[in-house]
């Protein structure tokens, strides 16, 4: 691929996604397409996994814009399932519009199909912060799905399945997870083109192999529910997955996903280890 000659600055990634949140959902990314396009199936498959007869409470490790906190809000999953979102994202701005989103579809909703939404609440959090706020603190060991999308990459592998191993219940539960594929990463990180400066704004990121997520994570406790899904470009997807952007990713796989099972013995036997 050509390489650009547009100017590049590099900020950390708090930095990068409060300058990306007015755009973020309207800059053409390919890889929100991509996402939005394979997640539902992931959905489906979580929560056959999870009990139907219980209040399900979600974790949200990543919101950002509420692109995907909004589906959880459908009927489809949040009546009567979920009782609870914690939707946690390390960008003020991010949140401001993801608050935003999830407002406006429980107003547009209210008199609908959703009697009684879960409870939402919104919390800043980094997961490279040693010290969690007391309100970060509260959460820990009280979800039974941490739903996370688009953000593993930009963390250690080890951090991303400390931070969902604090928040899900002891006795166990489920992690549903995407990421940009190490192809992509391989050549490529999350940014955006400034309009104003013309630059080309990137954060840190890391081109983590679906291996070894998968290693880390039986490491922690963790097992592979069902198949790994990835998902490349195709010319046919251009023009209709996603925009004319999508040209120079024909070929490349660009996302992975997948659910898995944290199961208590194998926590135990890590800890006695």
């Amino acid at each position: 691929m050509a390489s650009s000659s547009r100017p590049v600055q590099s900020v950390t990634n708090a930095e990068l996604y409060n300058r990306w949140a007015k755009v973020y959902d309207t800059d053409g990314n390919i890889l929100q397409s991509v996402d939005d396009l394979m997640l539902p199936a992931l959905l489906d498959h979580v929560f056959a996994l999870l009990p139907s007869d219980l209040p399900i409470r979600v974790i949200e490790l990543g919101c950002g814009t509420g692109r995907n906190t909004a589906k959880l809000l459908s009927p489809k999953f949040s009546s009567p399932q979920i009782s609870s979102i914690a939707a946690l994202d390390l960008s003020p701005g991010m949140l401001t519009v993801a608050k935003e989103r999830c407002e406006n579809y429980l107003t547009a909703n209210a008199s609908g199909a959703l009697l009684a939404p879960p409870v939402v609440e919104f919390y800043e959090f980094d997961a490279l912060n040693q010290e969690p706020s007391p309100e970060i603190k509260a959460l820990e060991g009280k979800a039974d799905l941490v739903f996370s999308t688009l953000v593993l990459e930009h963390l250690p592998i080890d951090v991303f399945f400390r931070a969902i191993t604090s928040f899900l219940k002891p006795t166990g539960g489920y992690v549903l997870l995407t990421n940009m594929h190490a192809e992509m990463g391989r050549i490529s990180q999350a940014g955006f083109v400034d309009e104003v400066t013309g630059e080309k704004i990137r954060g840190h990121s890391y081109a983590h192999e679906i291996s070894e997520v998968i290693e880390e994570g039986r490491k922690w406790g963790f097992e592979v529910v069902g198949e790994v899904g990835e998902r490349g470009i195709q010319q046919a997807d251009v023009g209709t997955v996603v925009g004319e952007r999508g040209k120079k990713w024909i070929g490349v796989n660009v996302w992975y996903g997948f659910v898995m099972r944290f199961e208590e013995v194998r926590q135990s036997e890590r800890a006695g280890q």
